[in-house]
């Protein structure tokens, strides 16, 4: 993992794309999203409805859905159909696109559908080389829910991450490690945080070192704290490393 960029800051996106903005509680991992606070306080409804942002930026690291789970059960009653995978054959997975692009989704059958319907249908494996298709585990019970589906149903070629965000149990996810090209790891944030362990970060951090697998600590409960700034973590958690850049993406 020696030869991968150490990225300076908390958030490993520079930009977002959300063709719709809003989603659904479906585990203990939303009880406090940081997306559904966001409308609150800026008085908008987190109800799932189409944004004004139809088209993917095509520069920079792009985070889509950072404000809603692109792969919702919501896409067909709000008319969106296959609209959010139409957009992405035309504008992300175009040829001229110079970005990387993360995905994340809890609703882990709901990806897979969507992207083997394009691959069969109009988009090759090889087009999808920059883009990062990720799940949420925040413990054992749901990685061992998620983890085992996703292999089942994904062509081995499209590249995996795993957000461990936030964390809130210890994960032992050996038994895959090695099936993903990134982890991400972190604590809840915001006043109503749960505690995060610091042996749960450093058991992610070995298990991905063990792998030979690229983990981000993106921030930590240190003294009942949240704390993102890297230069107040214990020295051995001091790894912000990303996959894409070795690959000659766009950053």
């Amino acid at each position: 993992m020696n030869n991968l960029i150490q990225w300076p800051k908390a958030k490993y996106w520079t930009a977002q794309w959300n063709p719709i903005i809003g989603c659904k509680p479906c585990s203990p991992a939303c009880e406090h999203c940081y997306a559904a606070a966001w409308a609150r306080r800026f008085g908008q409804s987190f109800e799932p409805h189409k944004s004004a942002q139809k088209y993917p930026p095509k520069k920079g690291v792009v985070f889509c859905g950072n404000l809603t789970d692109c792969f919702g059960n919501w896409r067909e009653p709000i008319a969106m159909g296959n609209d959010i995978i139409h957009t992405a054959i035309r504008g992300l997975f175009a040829n001229d696109a110079d970005a990387t692009y993360l995905w994340l989704t809890k609703r882990v059958d709901n990806m897979c559908a969507a992207i083997d319907w394009a691959v069969q249908t109009v988009v090759p494996e090889r087009t999808l080389k920059r883009h990062y298709f990720g799940i949420t585990s925040e413990n054992q019970q749901w990685f061992d829910e998620r983890s085992p589906r996703i292999f089942v149903r994904f062509p081995r070629s499209i590249k995996l991450w795993l957000s461990l965000e936030p964390l809130l149990g210890p994960i032992d996810f050996r038994i895959a490690a090695d099936s993903y090209s990134w982890v991400v790891v972190g604590c809840e944030s915001g006043p109503n945080r749960r505690p995060c362990k610091i042996e749960w970060v450093e058991s992610v951090v070995e298990q991905c070192r063990k792998a030979n697998v690229p983990v981000f600590v993106k921030q930590l409960d240190i003294g009942g704290k949240c704390i993102a700034d890297i230069n107040k973590f214990p020295e051995h958690l001091r790894i912000r490393q990303v996959p894409w850049a070795k690959e000659g993406v766009a950053k």
